[in-house]
């Protein structure tokens, strides 16, 4: 008499008992294995989807309408302040029309060192030049306020320089 085992990754093992084999006998034995579960996974305080696009060869951070959406902030770069942490929004004192463009910049960089495209295309820069000093100086940076936060589907923002891609002035 002999136990014969039937074993195949992700299904149940099969145990049969007490079969008699003799020599130079053929014996068939009828199966079924069913499907078991080889892992069990667990989520603990873990965001439901990651911001972070890991299937491209750069950084990307993909932040979804509702995300944008949700803030407390009424135009696109005061929201994007909120959800981006190298987003830098310039507030300059009322002086003239300076103070009526806010450009946006990344990773403290100038305003003109930032690349912002709406659908593929870029968008245009800000008439006005910003006069207030520092690495900002003389510079034209778009004007993404103007841009209705409730037209979006979603903003992605490289993290990398992608100069080789879009130009000089997406550092």
């Amino acid at each position: 008499m002999y136990d014969i085992t039937f074993t195949l990754p992700g299904f149940q093992t099969d145990v049969r008992r007490g079969v008699a084999l003799g020599a130079r006998a053929t014996v068939t034995l009828d199966t079924v294995l069913s499907v078991q579960l080889q892992e069990q996974v667990v989520v603990v305080g873990s965001r439901a989807q990651p911001r972070s696009v890991t299937e491209s060869p750069v950084p990307i951070d993909a932040i979804p309408f509702r995300d944008v959406m949700s803030q407390g902030a009424t135009t696109l770069d005061y929201q994007l302040r909120n959800l981006v942490p190298s987003f830098n929004v310039a507030t300059h004192p009322i002086s003239g029309a300076a103070s009526l463009v806010r450009p946006a910049s990344l990773r403290n960089l100038a305003h003109d060192h930032t690349l912002v495209l709406v659908n593929g295309k870029r968008r245009h820069r800000s008439a006005i030049l910003v006069w207030f000093g520092g690495v900002t100086d003389g510079t034209q940076g778009p004007d993404i306020s103007t841009i209705p936060a409730t037209a979006l589907r979603q903003v992605e923002v490289l993290r990398d320089g992608a100069s080789a891609q879009y130009g000089s002035d997406a550092i």
